[in-house]
């Protein structure tokens, strides 16, 4: 029988409260059909776009600046964990500190949070902080950190209208440490206890 199970990147639009009374709400309700669409019939609405290129691109670069900030050789985690409810692979595991550890690359200067306040909104908004819980709750870590990293964009993922000076040069100018900004998730049980009610 069929069981429908949540990808930790997808959990924010499950969380969704509808607007009056219980329930799901429709935010949710679009979410449950996306992913039994996937299960079913390996339809994915969502193919990527210019932002997930670039990541995708320079998350190995990415990750090493989580090392190194950190003074950690970091590497990729390739596993990807399930339970009754949720399925997620995250980007870095480190069972010694029982720490989740996942990296977002920002397309520029403008969308890159330099800010501790404006790193946290940002993780809020896009629904990193439910994604966070339940990684940590598939790898039993006590806390996640969300590391918003700002690289030069890859010459060739630029268009012919874009300023190499303004998403390369100006990016280079940078120091490196000043380009990685960090949000720290608690594991929250109330959180992952909302998820298995979802």
């Amino acid at each position: 029988m069929y069981q429908l199970k949540a990808r930790c990147s997808g959990l924010a639009d499950l969380m969704v409260k509808p607007k009056s009374g219980n329930g799901i709400s429709a935010t949710a309700k679009s979410a449950v059909r996306k992913i039994v669409k996937y299960d079913l019939f390996g339809y994915q609405d969502f193919e990527g776009n210019k932002y997930t290129e670039k990541g995708i691109a320079l998350e190995e670069q990415a990750i090493k600046l989580s090392g190194r900030k950190r003074g950690l050789p970091l590497k990729k985690n390739t596993e990807r964990r399930e339970n009754n409810w949720i399925t997620g692979e995250c980007d870095i595991y480190v069972p010694s500190r029982r720490l989740i550890i996942d990296t977002k690359c920002s397309w520029d200067i403008g969308s890159h949070p330099f800010f501790a306040d404006e790193a946290e909104e940002k993780a809020k908004k896009a629904g990193y902080d439910a994604q966070m819980q339940g990684y940590m709750w598939l790898w039993d870590c006590d806390e996640a950190q969300i590391d918003f990293v700002l690289l030069p964009t890859p010459y060739d993922q630029l268009s012919s209208y874009d300023d190499p000076n303004r998403y390369i040069d100006l990016v280079e100018q940078i120091p490196q440490e000043k380009r990685i900004t960090t949000v720290i998730i608690k594991r929250d049980e109330k959180i992952i206890e909302k998820i298995k009610e979802r």
